[in-house]
């Protein structure tokens, strides 16, 4: 996996190894996780800021780094365990010193709030028990202050951050969830499923928008060696440009409904 906040690029590995990237050079800026030393990476990301950068893994930890003119990248500023047996996604609420985590906990918490301000053992702020057998992914929404989640039977849940408690859940899919994606203006978001769908949802009312089914199947040979399927990857650019990929080995884009079009769907 890879991120990019101009000019600079993190990736992570199934080897466990995180590297960091100045735009147009081919070596590394900097081995932020050895290849080897470490668990499989699940995700990467730059704060909004760009001064932090952050790590999750399949054994439940993030760490953190500090990004900047003279840091040190040998050893991250902080280092949780936010689940005991994976942590999948996670993401930036707000400011940078607070993180929203989602994974597969033994106690069902499987999403949960940390304020990297804190010392790690009082680090966790709040949790949520809810997504029974794990949560793959999770994406916010900062202007509603809304978490949503995803989980392994195909729910999703939707968090109030301010009140932090469970707002409303429902079925999207009857298969995991694989990732989700929040449109920039707020109006939507998209799930990507195991079987390969992928749907559009209203935030405020939660009614489907559009429903792009078999998007990314999985395919014979796959099947064969029993890789895990469908949508791996979904994310919205400008002017409502929907992006997807996943193990078929595909990425595609479509275009989608004009605002006024989205509108009229939830309203009618």
């Amino acid at each position: 996996m890879k991120v990019n906040l101009f000019p600079l690029d993190l990736t992570g590995s199934a080897d466990g190894s995180v590297r960091l990237y100045e735009w147009g050079h081919m070596q590394p800026l900097a081995m932020l996780r050895q290849p080897g030393a470490f668990p499989k990476v699940t995700k990467v990301l730059f704060s909004s800021q760009g001064n932090k950068c952050c790590v999750s893994d399949t054994e439940g930890d993030v760490c953190l780094w500090q990004v900047g003119l003279g840091s040190n990248f040998t050893k991250p500023i902080l280092s949780l365990r936010c689940h005991n047996k994976t942590t999948s996604d996670f993401s930036f609420i707000g400011s940078s010193s607070l993180i929203a985590t989602a994974g597969h906990s033994s106690e069902s918490r499987n999403v949960c709030l940390w304020d990297t301000l804190l010392p790690p053992r009082s680090a966790c702020v709040h949790s949520f028990i809810c997504h029974e057998h794990g949560c793959p992914a999770i994406v916010y929404a900062p202007h509603h202050q809304l978490l949503i989640s995803g989980g392994r039977k195909g729910e999703v849940c939707i968090f109030d951050i301010r009140q932090r408690q469970l707002r409303h859940t429902f079925q999207a899919h009857d298969v995991p969830i694989r990732c989700l994606a929040m449109d920039p203006e707020e109006e939507y978001f998209v799930t990507g499923s195991a079987e390969g769908d992928i749907k559009v949802w209203g935030l405020d009312v939660h009614q489907l928008v559009v429903n792009f089914p078999g998007e990314h199947s999985k395919s014979t040979f796959f099947k064969n060696i029993g890789s895990t399927s469908g949508v791996t990857q979904v994310a919205i650019g400008p002017e409502h440009n929907l992006f997807s990929c996943g193990v078929d080995g595909s990425m595609k884009f479509r275009s989608l409904p004009e605002r006024e079009t989205m509108v009229r769907y939830w309203t009618a």
